[in-house]
């Protein structure tokens, strides 16, 4: 990856094919994991998106990926799941959104043929995108603080973790470059 750059008032930068490929698909995978597969378009009208919400599912917080991404607001838990109740369909559905903008402006690339355009409007979706497929990484690394962090560090080379280690490592520079780009 060459590192963002601001070109006017968007973000630039250029991703070998295999780059765009990888996004493309941690992206899709925790798309998914949220439930934003074959999901219906939302609705401008306020009573349609309520009547979605009441029959909306609630997410698998089995998972420990779900539960990171949509932590509970209260300890209680009897308070969590009110708030949950009245939120989770429309923060999960913010994050379905997000990675959508994603999505389309990866698609964009032509598989890396093209440099990556992010526009300043949609800056917010790609740090909370990114953000987000990297928290799911540390939760199934199980990195939860710098100490855990630096153990993996230290696997052997032929350990699996240390390719999801590097890719850590990798979304937090493209977060990092992004910023960055964004603050110059």
């Amino acid at each position: 990856m060459i590192p963002f750059h601001r070109d006017g008032t968007d973000l630039v930068a250029e991703l070998d094919d295999f780059e765009v490929a990888l996004v493309t698909s941690l992206v899709a995978q925790v798309n998914e994991l949220i439930g934003g597969a074959g999901e219906p378009a939302a609705s401008d009208d306020p009573f349609a998106r309520w009547a979605r919400e009441l029959r909306s599912e609630p997410l698998d917080r089995s998972d420990p990926v779900v539960a990171r991404l949509f932590p509970d607001a209260y300890e209680d838990e009897v308070a969590a799941a009110e708030h949950r109740r009245f939120s989770q369909d429309a923060l999960r559905r913010q994050r379905i959104t997000d990675s959508e903008v994603v999505l389309a402006d990866l698609a964009a690339t032509a598989d890396g043929k093209e440099p990556l355009v992010v526009a300043k409007a949609d800056l917010d979706a790609w740090l909370k995108t990114l953000n987000g497929v990297r928290l799911s990484l540390a939760v199934r690394l199980g990195i939860e603080s710098e100490d855990d962090h630096a153990d993996l560090e230290k696997l052997p080379a032929r350990d699996p973790r240390t390719q999801l280690v590097a890719l850590y490592d990798w979304l937090g520079l493209v977060l990092e470059s992004l910023l960055d780009a964004a603050h110059s």
